[in-house]
Formats: C-alpha cells, sequence, structure tokens
C-alpha cells in the first residue's frame, strides 16, 4: 500500500468518527428488539429462522432474537410471565393455557392441517386393535396426547379404559419405543415418519387425509402484549405473511437454513420436511378455530373447564382488519431476493 493511500485512509476514518455529519443519515430508523421464543429447533419449526435469516424482520424494521425453551408447555408459561413477548409454535399448549384462565391467544398459523402419521407395530393393522396396547407420547397432555384422545373417541374406543398412554419422550425416542415393542402405537412427522417407514413400522392412519385441523407453526402471544404493542405485532404478522412466499420459492436457502436449525444434515430428510410444510402451509396465516376445539374436546372429560371452552377465547388479532386483503395479497405477490 502507498504512503498517499495509507493517508487518505487515515483521513476518511478520522471524518467517519469525528464529522458533525455521519457518512449514513443520521435520522436512520432504529431497529426494535424483539425476543421470539420456539419450543423445539426442529424442522417444522424452521420457517421463524429462515425469516430471520432472509433479513424479512429487518425489512419490516425488527431486530429479532430466537430463544430456544424446550416444550411448549414451559414456553407459554414464560409467555405468560413476561419473559418472552412472542412465541412460534403449535398444538395444543395455548389452548390449555387459555382453558386454564390465562390470556394466552394465537395470532396466526402457517398450518391449519393435522397432518401427522400414526405407526403402529406390525400386528396393529386397525385403530380397533389398540385396544388393551399402550400409545407412546411426548409427555401427558401434549399435543399428541389430546390428539389421539380425540380420534380414539370419533372411532368409538374410550381413550380413558380402552388403551393405555405412557409418556416416553421425544420423537427420537419414541420412534425406539415403538420399534422394541415397548408401545404400539405413536404419532411422527418428518422426519420420524420416514425412519418408521425404513425401520418395517406399520402406517396406521395418515391423519391429513381425516381433514382435521390443527393449528401448526403459530405465533402467539397474550392479549395484554398485543394491547399494547399493536404496531410492533402488525409488523411481525407482515412478515409472516411474506416469509410464507418466501419459504415456498427459496427451497435451497431454506433447506441450508433449517440443516443449522434443526442440527440435521440428512438433505432426504429435510426436503422431504420441507416438502410436507409447503403442501399443507396456506397463502396467508389464518388460523382456524376447529383445530382449538379438537384441543379442548379431547380433554372435557377431565377438566371442567373445557366444558364453557370457545374457541374464540384463542382468537387476539384480525389479521385482515390490521393489514388489510389489499396489502396481504401484495404481500403475497412481491418478490423477495435470496440473500447473497
Amino acid at each position: 500500500m502507498s504512503i498517499m493511500r495509507a493517508c487518505i485512509l487515515i483521513v476518511l476514518c478520522f471524518l467517519h468518527f469525528t464529522s458533525a455529519a455521519p457518512l449514513w443519515p443520521a435520522d436512520a430508523p432504529k431497529l426494535e428488539r424483539l425476543v421470539i421464543g420456539y419450543p423445539a429447533p426442529v424442522a417444522s419449526l424452521g420457517i421463524i429462522d429462515v425469516m430471520r435469516k432472509a433479513g424479512l424482520f429487518k425489512k419490516y424494521g425488527l431486530d429479532v432474537d430466537l430463544v430456544y425453551i424446550q416444550g411448549s408447555p414451559i414456553l407459554t408459561a414464560a409467555m405468560v410471565s413476561g419473559q418472552v413477548p412472542l412465541s412460534f409454535l403449535g398444538g395444543a399448549a395455548i389452548v390449555a393455557s387459555a382453558v386454564g384462565g390465562a390470556d394466552t391467544v394465537y395470532l396466526a398459523c402457517g398450518i391449519n392441517t393435522l397432518y401427522w402419521r400414526l405407526f403402529s407395530t406390525p400386528d396393529v393393522k386397525t385403530l380397533d386393535d389398540l385396544r388393551g396396547k399402550k400409545i407412546g407420547l411426548t409427555t401427558m397432555g401434549s399435543q399428541e396426547d389430546a390428539v389421539m384422545r380425540f380420534l380414539l373417541k370419533e372411532r368409538g374406543i374410550n381413550p380413558e379404559r380402552d388403551v393405555s398412554f405412557l409418556a416416553v419422550g421425544a420423537a427420537p425416542t419414541r420412534l425406539a419405543a415403538l420399534s422394541k415393542g415397548v408401545v404400539q402405537a405413536s404419532v411422527f412427522i418428518p422426519p420420524q415418519d420416514i425412519a418408521a417407514e425404513k425401520l418395517g413400522l406399520y402406517p396406521l392412519i395418515d391423519m391429513s387425509q381425516l381433514g382435521l385441523y390443527n393449528p401448526g407453526s403459530c405465533f402467539a402471544s397474550t392479549r395484554s402484549y398485543i394491547k399494547n404493542h399493536r404496531d410492533t405485532v402488525t409488523r411481525v404478522m407482515k412478515t409472516f405473511v411474506e416469509g410464507l412466499k418466501f419459504y415456498r420459492e427459496n427451497k435451497e436457502f431454506v433447506l441450508k437454513v433449517t440443516a443449522d436449525f434443526a442440527q440435521n444434515r440428512d438433505m432426504e430428510v429435510l426436503s422431504a420436511t420441507y416438502n410436507t410444510v409447503t403442501l399443507f402451509s396456506g397463502s396467508d396465516p389464518l388460523r382456524q378455530y376447529e383445530g382449538d376445539r379438537i384441543h379442548a374436546q379431547s380433554d372435557r372429560a377431565s377438566r371442567p373447564a373445557c366444558q364453557k371452552f370457545r374457541s374464540s377465547q384463542c382468537g387476539g388479532f384480525q389479521l385482515h382488519s390490521r393489514i388489510g386483503e389489499n396489502r396481504i395479497r401484495r404481500l403475497r405477490l412481491e418478490k423477495v431476493s435470496t440473500p447473497t
């Protein structure tokens, strides 16, 4: 480097730090810091990290930190206590807390279809064959617990008397328990459903064929936070609408981000998960209250509060009225460039 070039660089640095007129606009808007919690580093929730790394939150003035808080019930409790203002999760936790009197609400969900698959040991060919058998769950009171009880009741099987439920743990642990015959059935989503097929387990029910709603990949918060931070929530929802479109149109980028998020480098598994999420995600993140009713009805026998539960209790943000139909339509049509 020449002496003259070095002097120029020194002068530029001096001007940068001392000049009353900075090199960037002084009135440039500052990003709002926002913490969003998620309950599990699974590929199906990876869209939250895709939106962050694609710069979509920053586009709407948000500097988002993602915080992993293991398990939806614990994450929901943290949200109720004010430790985490928003969460990205799915399933029964929000409904359960609302039934219990908390002011938790869904904002919007990317997926509203129950797309799980119920696998069983090879000797179980029908739901009736499950009588007297054990069904593996993550935990008692979990999302699959609520859905399985609902499904069994619908098919005339008493979940309190005709079957047994066993809390086994996360999906890999349940898969191992099922393959060894410790339990005779359990539900899985990608990637574990693919692994279940490879192990020769029997695909008892494809729940996506049942036409049941189930809120998944959802933003949630509390009514109190929404009331006091309407603008912030609106910007998160704009990001979500655009993020769903970006997710569908940028598979290569999504797979790269999801591999880091889920700590999984198996491209076959990640690609299958991506295909499932894009297949069942809508063009705009609207919730279906029917999914809330599934969770509440499954527990009505044991929780009296469920008898009076109304699905609208979990609705706290009118997406279309806040953003506008035309704006949502434009967000779905806008082309978002992939970060380099």
